[in-house]
């Protein structure tokens, strides 16, 4: 298969993601497209694509896609990716997924009822490292499961005078450090425990302009199994995942891209697993695995879990009062 992508949405991230499916070998991107036929231009130039359009509209009318990348900011994720779907067009949507819940529930809805192929790009979820932990968690490698921690904490320090543009900054852009790097932490969760908590607590630090700068979330799935979480674009923290069972540890630092895993147990030697570098190229291979095969959602990051993801994340940001321009309720 050689799949012909378009990608909605020329920022930082769409590189990266054009390099990743260089990687594969499996595609290419065909075309880009920007509300600013400048922006697709000068990423067209960048990245050597052969078509760049200023409507997303005009390229899903006029391009014969097999998959659609949604590389908008968060507030247009629900907008961009239902207008794929509309056209009948599969679609590997950033995370945040969306907003909320309820754009994610419309939105699953309508790839269900398309019987269209949609997944959130947690791209972390399909690297060899995380794909090795999940083998071990299975097969009991540290015996039950007890407690996790894990942080994303990164210094990013714009200028005052720019705050209010920025991305991380900007509530209208759906901004803040749990959307943008919170949930990789409660994905990571969801993951360890395999399901949604059952009880779900945190605080955080406010921006002046009202979106969460640093924030911590505490959940509990029930039976003594606690996450603790952290993440924030004003303070540096190691970036590392503990996992807790009743017969050991593991250790993995860099979670969201480590190449190895530390496994400790009472009276032996640590154990140092290496495995692959991570990259947007497992995603991306997951997804041509799926469309090879008719699979409307991956196994590995399926629909539900990214609605219980927006529905703790719902939860948290109504603890603190933290709501986005133009949402309901």
């Amino acid at each position: 298969m050689s799949a012909r992508w378009g990608i909605i949405g020329c920022g930082l991230i769409a590189p990266k993601f054009f390099q990743g499916l260089e990687t594969t070998g499996e595609g290419t991107v065909v075309a880009v497209a920007s509300k600013s036929i400048l922006r697709a231009k000068l990423l067209q130039k960048k990245l050597g694509v052969p078509k760049a359009y200023g409507s997303y509209a005009k390229m899903l009318d006029r391009e014969k896609l097999d998959a659609v990348y949604i590389a908008t900011s968060h507030n247009y994720h629900f907008e961009n990716a239902k207008l794929c779907l509309e056209h009948g067009l599969p679609v590997l949507v950033e995370k945040a997924f969306t907003r909320n819940a309820a754009e994610a529930e419309e939105l699953i809805a309508l790839a269900r009822t398309q019987n269209l192929f949609c997944m959130e790009a947690m791209w972390t979820r399909f690297n060899p490292a995380t794909t090795k932990l999940r083998e071990l968690i299975a097969e009991g490698a540290i015996g039950e499961i007890k407690r996790l921690k894990a942080e994303f904490c990164v210094k990013m320090p714009p200028s005052i005078k720019t705050m209010p543009w920025n991305r991380m900054y900007s509530p209208r852009l759906a901004g803040g450090a749990l959307l943008d790097i919170g949930v990789y932490t409660i994905a990571y969760a969801g993951m360890v425990f395999g399901c949604v908590p059952t009880r779900i607590g945190g605080s955080a630090k406010m921006a002046w302009t009202g979106v969460d700068k640093t924030s911590e979330y505490h959940l509990d799935f029930g039976q003594g199994l606690r996450a603790d979480l952290a993440a924030s674009f004003v303070e540096e923290r190691p970036r590392f995942a503990v996992i807790t069972g009743t017969h050991g540890i593991i250790r993995v630092p860099y979670f969201s891209r480590t190449d190895k895993l530390t496994i400790i147990r009472a009276s032996r030697a640590p154990e140092i697993i290496k495995c692959g570098p991570s990259g947007f190229e497992y995603e991306i291979r997951e997804v041509h695995r799926c469309l090879r095969e008719g699979l409307t959602e991956s196994p590995s990051m399926p629909l539900d879990e990214t609605l219980g993801i927006m529905r703790t994340m719902d939860t948290l940001r109504s603890q603190w009062g933290m709501k986005y321009p133009g949402e309901a309720g």
